[in-house]
């Protein structure tokens, strides 16, 4: 099992990168979310969730790998959860529990690791995922 993830920002914010326009859709009426990206790089291969983690990330050896290509699709929504607020956290939003299929590509860089290459062999299919519209921080309101 492998944890591809752009690190842990100074503010403690995990797996956060920019995504290109167009590159992620939600149509909340219909219950589905998707998003498509190509040409990650930079990420780290920290090899287990318990690295990627990790504040003082990482516990063992991480190689550099890039996302080649990541697709995901969100759709048969099971539960909707919407008005959600939690006003000590600042936090609020509509959330839908659905399932969700995912397929990507993966290669370590040779720099940093063995050129090591992952691709998905099939579509995954996960029966527990999550999306929705959320406010929070100073957005709050």
């Amino acid at each position: 099992m492998h944890s591809y993830d752009p690190g842990i920002s100074p503010t403690l914010v995990i797996w956060v990168v920019p995504i290109p326009k167009g590159g992620a859709r939600a149509n909340l009426d219909e219950g589905t979310a998707e998003l498509h990206v190509r040409n990650i790089c930079a990420v780290f291969d920290a090899f287990t969730v318990e690295n990627s983690l990790t504040p003082t990330h990482p516990l063992g050896n991480i190689a550099s790998a890039d996302i080649d290509s990541l697709d995901l699709e969100w759709s048969g929504v099971t539960r909707n959860i919407p008005g959600f607020r939690d006003a000590v956290n600042r936090f609020s939003g509509d959330f839908f529990e659905a399932s969700a299929t995912i397929k990507v590509t993966a290669t370590t860089r040779k720099s940093t690791g063995h050129g090591f290459r992952f691709v998905s062999s099939a579509t995954t299919k996960v029966h527990f995922a999550q999306f929705g519209r959320e406010t929070n921080g100073v957005f709050f309101s």
